[in-house]
């Protein structure tokens, strides 16, 4: 371990899958300087997130916490503005905290006064710059791509065009001959206002001006891939539809499902017994996936994974600041996502309530060359939750008690095999309706649904592709005790305790 504190970049995308880069096995996306990075650290097979939706998620890799504890169970409402995150914990000891770019731990829909992530706060931006969350100063980016161009990156766009500009950026072209959030979109926004080139631009400038006395936490979120599927119409190193695989779907594979799965297919969650006082999350009224055509499933997927080459490209360029600023060694690089994206597969698009491998096992990369031997592929059991310990360990500091997360740095550096042998993924659809806890071992999947006799249970050893439901199978039933008992062990823990000071 070094004895100079290291500094930390915690860089995260927003609904990536894991077969968007090459360094896992995409034979259609070029992603080159992820793969450079991946190759000079450690790259995550199996690492899972804590919720398929983005406040949820997010919340739990800045405060290393599962969605039970730190309590914000959704997206629309606000993280707990009292829940520490790491941003708190590293500026208690001296550290330069800064946000660039995505964080949603506040609605964008909500009021002005309600959040203070909501598009309508126009008239805070771009005066106000922190603190927000323990981070002392934060440039924040709001939304997504059309709608998307908001906070400050949304006042520095229009500083740099006319009104008449600025609104032709807030449309797109539809190339989709279906509407069903996975279409594709032209965009003609120039590359240099791209929501992806703002936010590297931006962490190359903290970069280049932080004086290296001081150790730096910068999180940086780009707000892609997310959908709207929109590209510029100048980037031209695309991928091709025809190369893209069509959706993973064989007809039938919902039967076994919970009704919801079926009910999101068909665009019938309006009407679902499971909806609740807001539409589903991720799937908004839902569309009649049934209906799309396979030239529109492809163009949807190949606009995705555009976006994802663009933002490789930025990460390339911040990879590279980092080199020649001499921050390489003593730096602590994380790149992850919040969750995964269906893009059609087990015939879905987008998010939600569904604990399908390609929504919450996401891709996750970690390069730390003072400590952690490169050219890793790790194929143990990592959780979002891991990071803030691993971080706090990295900077030598104590890990809380009520964190629930571990320290993945012995595993890392060979003096483990391995640090958990599950994880817990949850979802809260609505506190009324539809409520799911899922636990993820080495070769099952159990999904436990509150107040309700169905549930899932997959055997990921002889089924990766999660078609069959074991739930009611006799063979599995000893599986399924076990692995229900196991989601009790875990949830236990975060049951809130106050200090006992006496004996009475």
């Amino acid at each position: 371990m070094t004895t100079q504190r290291p500094n930390i970049l915690i860089i995260t995308t927003d609904q990536q899958r894991t077969d968007s880069l090459s360094c896992y096995g995409s034979t259609f996306t070029d992603t080159p300087y992820l793969d450079n990075f991946a190759a000079e650290g450690v790259c995550f097979e199996r690492a899972y997130c804590t919720n398929p939706v983005c406040t949820p998620a997010r919340a739990s890799i800045f405060t290393g916490k599962y969605v039970s504890r730190h309590g914000a169970w959704n997206v629309g409402m606000n993280v707990p503005e009292d829940e520490p995150m790491i941003s708190h914990r590293l500026s208690e000891v001296g550290y330069r905290t800064h946000y660039i770019g995505k964080a949603h731990f506040q609605p964008f829909g909500a009021s002005p006064e309600q959040s203070l992530e909501t598009r309508n706060n126009t008239d805070r931006y771009p005066d106000f710059s922190g603190p927000y969350y323990g981070f002392e100063t934060i440039e924040l980016a709001l939304g997504h791509a059309t709608y998307g161009i908001a906070g400050h990156y949304g006042e520095w766009v229009k500083s740099q065009v006319s009104q008449e500009t600025f609104e032709s950026y807030t449309k797109a072209r539809r190339l989709s001959t279906v509407g069903f959030g996975g279409g594709a979109h032209d965009w003609d926004i120039p590359l240099k206002y791209h929501n992806s080139v703002w936010t590297a631009d931006r962490t190359i400038d903290f970069l280049n001006t932080h004086s290296n006395d001081q150790p730096f936490l910068l999180a940086v979120g780009f707000q892609d891939p997310h959908h709207p599927h929109c590209v510029p119409t100048e980037f031209e190193d695309r991928v091709d539809p025809a190369d893209v695989l069509l959706p993973d779907f064989v007809e039938g594979e919902l039967d076994d499902k919970p009704p919801h799965f079926m009910e999101a297919r068909c665009g019938q969650l309006s009407k679902s017994k499971t909806r609740g006082k807001f539409a589903m999350a991720g799937q908004g009224g839902g569309a009649d996936f049934r209906k799309v055509p396979e030239q529109d499933a492809r163009l949807g997927r190949a606009y995705y994974y555009n976006m994802v080459k663009i933002i490789d490209q930025q990460m390339g360029r911040i990879l590279e600041c980092l080199d020649e600023r001499g921050l390489r060694d003593n730096t602590l690089v994380l790149f992850t996502t919040d969750h995964g994206e269906l893009l059609g597969d087990h015939g879905l698009w987008m998010k939600g309530p569904f604990h399908y491998e390609q929504l919450i096992r996401v891709p996750t990369l970690l390069r730390y060359p003072a400590v952690i031997p490169p050219g890793q592929r790790s194929h143990q059991l990592f959780s979002h939750v891991d990071i803030v310990p691993t971080v706090l360990a990295a900077a030598d500091l104590p890990i809380p008690s009520d964190t629930d997360g571990v320290d993945v740095l012995p595993m890392l550096t060979g003096a483990k095999e391995s640090v958990r042998d599950s994880v817990l993924v949850e979802c809260i659809d609505d506190p009324e309706g539809l409520r799911l806890k899922t636990i993820v071992t080495e070769s099952r999947k159990l999904t436990w649904y509150c107040g309700q006799s169905y549930g899932e249970l997959y055997d990921l050893e002889n089924d990766p592709s999660e078609r069959v439901n074991q739930w009611d199978n006799p063979t599995y039933a000893d599986d399924k005790a076990q692995l229900l008992s196991t989601i009790l062990q875990g949830m236990e823990p975060l049951e809130k305790r106050v200090e006992r000071t006496s004996y009475a």
